[in-house]
């Protein structure tokens, strides 16, 4: 059959999604589709992942268009929603608009996941021939994807020695066999060979160093074997080249905690900040993440770089109260008592009365200078009732004390403090 017939029938049988959150782009691409023949009733297009999520649980799809940038996530993360809500779909077609080289290659990289690409700007010729060859291959598949569906239906029916011949099978078929290598190291994973597997995932990433698949694979192993820092250096990649979502940005930060890789962590609210829905959780991270990096950098002597870093936190992180309260300790104990006056603005009215402002707001009238011990004594007195405790709170309020010549009175808080902190330095009641 003629190529040019086989899209036009596959026109008439599937379903259209075009995705893009720009209503003119959407418009653009539908024209083009109903241009090559797809009947206007059968095209439907979404700004956002939720319309289109909603879409695909109506509507019988068969062929996706979706920008690189989707509002509420990407194209890649679309891509996963149609896969998993059509596993048994050989037929269905998912293109990636890109519009520069750099999101061509991570196109190209996430091979399997992503049927075809088109380059903006596009033209009715060169999406029509994307098309004839993307629906093309999976109407008659090339020998290789052949050996590769077979080999991964050995590996789902855990005949891994019998995967394992197929995909040797299929690596002169293609000059790039990344695919192939990346489910030949699954099937030596699930054998527990996980030297081999590795090194087939390096296999793949030879000839396409930055192959989705196969860095995903490493990052497994890595973090199976608890190596850490190999684990964050793949994973580093991966949010260097591909679209970040917010599980994926959450298991980064994590990791970059972990393995002390502070220096790393503004690259990844650049990240953040990129993404359209953040939710609490990855919030939380980017929080915590940049707090570890702020107080390393101002230990290693760079406090401009640490207080930037704090602002960013409370740009974009002050829905958790606790950030402003760990800034602003922080910066008490180093003696920076005006820059965490700073912060003490940044609570929201409905926060007032927590325990995170209360302590907050004690700690910066407590270090001002020239203050009375008297009044700390009373104010630290009024938080230790409130049934709150706090290190340096009741540090000062010790303190305070032992100026007033209340050794005796200062005696049972200094106990409670080595109880409840016994990793912090003892106070010493004054004679």
């Amino acid at each position: 059959m003629d190529k040019k017939q086989v899209v036009q029938d596959y026109l008439t049988k599937f379903g259209v999604l075009v995705v893009d959150k720009n209503s003119s782009s959407r418009n653009r691409l539908l024209k083009v589709m109903v241009d090559l023949g797809t009947k206007r009733h059968m095209i439907h297009t979404a700004g956002s992942m939720v319309e289109a999520e909603q879409i695909l649980k109506e509507n019988q799809i068969g062929l996706v268009l979706s920008d690189y940038v989707v509002g509420g996530g990407s194209g890649f993360d679309l891509f996963k929603v149609v896969r998993s809500a059509s596993p048994n779909n050989k037929k269905l077609c998912l293109i990636l608009v890109t519009s520069n080289i750099s999101q061509t290659a991570v196109a190209k990289a996430a091979e399997e996941d992503v049927d075809s690409f088109i380059i903006k700007p596009y033209t009715l010729q060169s999406i029509h021939e994307s098309l004839i060859s993307t629906i093309s291959a999976k109407i008659q598949p090339s020998p290789y994807i052949l050996k590769v569906e077979e080999g991964k239906e050995l590996i789902a029916k855990g005949d891994y020695r019998g995967a394992i011949a197929v995909f040797e099978a299929a690596l002169p078929l293609h000059q790039r066999p990344s695919l192939a290598l990346f489910y030949m190291g699954q099937a030596q994973y699930m054998m527990t060979e996980a030297d081999q597997a590795k090194g087939k995932y390096n296999k793949g990433l030879s000839y396409n160093s930055i192959h989705f698949k196969c860095l995903v694979g490493l990052y497994e192993i890595f973090m199976k074997e608890k190596k850490f820092e190999e684990a964050y250096q793949v994973v580093k990649k991966v949010a260097k080249y591909f679209p970040a979502n917010p599980d994926r940005l959450t298991q980064i930060i994590r990791l970059a905690i972990v393995t002390k890789n502070y220096e790393d962590m503004e690259s990844y609210y650049d990240i953040f900040t990129q993404i359209e829905e953040r939710n609490a959780e990855m919030t939380n991270y980017i929080g915590a993440g940049l707090f570890v990096a702020g107080k390393w950098f101002m230990n290693e002597g760079q406090p401009p770089k640490a207080l930037a870093i704090f602002e960013k936190i409370a740009v974009s992180c002050s829905e958790f109260s606790k950030f402003m309260r760990a800034i602003i300790t922080f910066l008490v104990e180093n003696n920076q008592t005006s820059e965490a006056e700073k912060y003490i603005s940044r609570f929201s009215a409905g926060t007032l009365d927590h325990e995170d402002f209360i302590l907050s707001d004690f700690l910066i009238r407590s270090s001002a200078p020239n203050v009375e011990p008297a009044i700390i004594i009373k104010k630290g007195m009024d938080i230790y009732n409130k049934n709150i405790r706090d290190y340096l709170c009741l540090k000062m309020l010790v303190e305070a004390m032992q100026k007033q010549g209340l050794q005796d009175k200062a005696q049972p808080y200094i106990a409670e403090i080595e109880k409840l902190y016994p990793d912090k330095l003892p106070l010493q009641a004054v004679s």
